[in-house]
């Protein structure tokens, strides 16, 4: 399907509306992780690194947010930047890769999922299940989707 400037355009002006939004997500939850009184009164020494990690996971977060409404932000300004966009997104090759992508992934997934579901069975009663429980849960979605494109095309 062919993507044509107007629609480029308008996804992106909805995307940078959604992005906006989506700046205050992780400061909400920030400022609700520092409320909650069983984490601000830890005195865990290996708390101190989950508030690093914390802040870390909220500073990548608000970085790719703002990476994402400077491109949709420069895709309303720029023709140039946009005609690029537009190039980018119908471009047969770039689909194809990840598509490729997408499908090497999930099977890398599922197969490593797969392999730490044996090894575990030998270890861990709890994570076995869990594992198991995640990669029924790929798999049913594997199955739905691959369902429904085959009916839809």
């Amino acid at each position: 399907m062919q993507i044509t400037m107007d629609r480029l355009k308008r996804t992106a002006k909805i995307k940078l509306i959604i992005m906006a939004l989506a700046t205050l997500l992780p400061i909400l939850i920030l400022i609700c992780m520092e409320l909650i009184p069983s984490f601000a009164n830890s005195d865990n020494a290996a708390f101190a690194d989950l508030i690093i990690f914390r802040y870390g996971i909220f500073v990548l977060l608000e970085g790719y947010i703002g990476i994402k409404i400077y491109t949709y932000a420069k895709i309303l300004l720029d023709v140039d930047f946009a005609s690029n966009e537009l190039i980018k997104k119908n471009d047969e090759r770039i689909s194809f890769i990840k598509l490729k992508t997408n499908n090497f992934s999930l099977k890398l997934a599922l197969y490593s999922i797969g392999i730490a579901l044996i090894v575990t069975a030998f270890i861990n009663k709890i994570i076995f299940y869990t594992l198991l429980a995640v990669l029924t849960f790929f798999i049913i979605s594997y199955i739905c989707v691959r369902i429904y494109y085959s009916k839809k095309y």
